[in-house]
């Protein structure tokens, strides 16, 4: 069970109001396209054995095809938002949830982070399994793609605490009780931990696109039930998130000459804003857990240089790369850039000035998140000048709440630059 602190702060009165008001959007019929009573987990299972073998091709090789495809575009384009907003290190954890046959796991890989993907499809796993293997060698210098496959139904899923990321892209309308999926994924996540969900969203009742996901349904027993856009809103707030906001995706190429290009896209967004959208985008965090008491026990750490200053390899800068050990309870929440949020952990180099004040120097990012006696690289990067025949003292901060040196850590020092 997650600690008291990272729960939802909602009384349970509200609470229950909120999960009676949900229940009411599904049995309405606002929250969610409804199932056709079938069994669709075994329809999941059994999914990738019916295909005809052209398809199941497909599914190892998507979204790249001969020729290329609609997809190909918008997952790369999507894939990219993905990356860019999540801002992650090397290394960092992501779960793939739903990860079908890897696709996204591929690309996530290949991006540096360590990812776990998990489908209820034991084939799914294999295809994803077998493209990840395909990957020819590192993916960056000293860096091999790593990946792991779990099949098992999302809500067994085992993890508490671990994850800096959770990832649902187009997998979301598979999941039945979508609430109790969210909260799953809650606990597998960090304090400070993101969800990125990319969804279609519910078409129009008696629409040409409701019938075919109800004839999606009869010919593979899947379950294919979107979310209206503010039930989608209601369920990830109503599962302990945080910082919950929706998005809408923009980019394009346009004529620049074509002066009905802006007053289509400011259609598109009021379209968007009033629930009509046709892509549910919705990004949020797991509580950084600020409760957490700023002490010695629990933010505690251990660091140790990799060398000296290196002044060569960038002009100007001056490198430090440090191993940075937590010896502390607590997790430490990161960040990957400003501003920062309160309660995340950062690296701050400084000199002193000459009356023994600091004289503070830029910031270095953990690359993510940091369990109790885990250790990271990081890498200390500053002006050359600012520190030449200077110590320099590197500190830890829990932005906006304390120094480690305040709380009882010596500071590491590092001689003149």
């Amino acid at each position: 069970m997650a600690p008291e602190y990272y729960r939802s702060a909602v009384r349970p009165s509200a609470a229950k109001q909120a999960v009676r008001k949900l229940g009411r959007l599904r049995r309405s019929g606002n929250g969610r396209l409804e199932s056709l009573g079938h069994d669709f987990d075994r329809g999941h299972r059994e999914y990738v054995e019916r295909l005809p073998e052209g398809e199941r091709l497909w599914l190892s090789t998507k979204p790249f095809s001969a020729p290329p495809s609609f997809e190909l575009a918008t997952c790369l384009r999507t894939f990219a938002h993905i990356v860019d907003h999540l801002k992650l290190g090397l290394r960092a954890q992501v779960l793939d949830v739903g990860c079908g046959p890897g696709w996204m796991s591929e690309y996530l890989a290949r991006c540096g982070y360590w990812v776990t993907g998990v489908d209820i499809s034991e084939d799914m796993v294999e295809i994803a399994r077998s493209r990840v293997a395909a990957i020819p060698g590192q993916v960056g210098e000293g860096v091999e793609p790593m990946a792991e496959f779990h099949a098992m139904p999302v809500r067994e899923m085992p993890w508490t605490d671990r994850f800096d990321a959770a990832v649902l892209y187009d997998t979301m309308h598979h999941f039945d009780d979508e609430l109790e999926t969210l909260r799953v994924i809650l606990r597998t996540l960090v304090p400070g931990g993101t969800i990125y969900i990319r969804e279609g969203a519910r078409p129009a009742p008696g629409s040409e696109s409701e019938q075919a996901l109800i004839n999606e349904m009869r010919k593979h027993d899947t379950l294919e039930s979107p979310f209206d856009p503010r039930y989608l809103l209601d369920v990830v707030r109503e599962a302990g998130f945080v910082d919950v906001r929706r998005l809408l995706e923009v980019d394009e190429l346009v004529p620049v000459d074509d002066f009905r290009q802006p007053f289509t896209a400011f259609g598109r967004f009021f379209r968007y804003r009033a629930g009509r959208g046709e892509i549910n985008t919705v990004i949020a965090d797991k509580a950084l857990g600020l409760e957490v008491p700023s002490d010695d026990a629990n933010f505690s750490a251990r660091l140790e240089p990799q060398g000296p200053w290196d002044t060569t390899s960038e002009p100007g800068k001056a490198l430090l790369w440090l191993i940075v050990t937590n010896t502390g309870r607590a997790f430490w929440p990161s960040a990957q850039g400003f501003p920062l949020p309160p309660g995340v952990v950062t690296v701050a180099p400084y000199t002193l000035g000459p009356t023994g004040e600091r004289l503070e120097l830029a910031r270095a990012m953990l690359p993510h998140g940091i369990s109790p006696g885990a250790s990271v690289h990081v890498l200390i990067r500053t002006d050359a000048e600012a520190i030449a025949g200077r110590d320099v003292r590197i500190d830890l901060v829990r932005e906006g709440l304390a120094w480690f040196s305040e709380l009882g850590s010596e500071p590491l020092v590092v001689p003149k630059g």
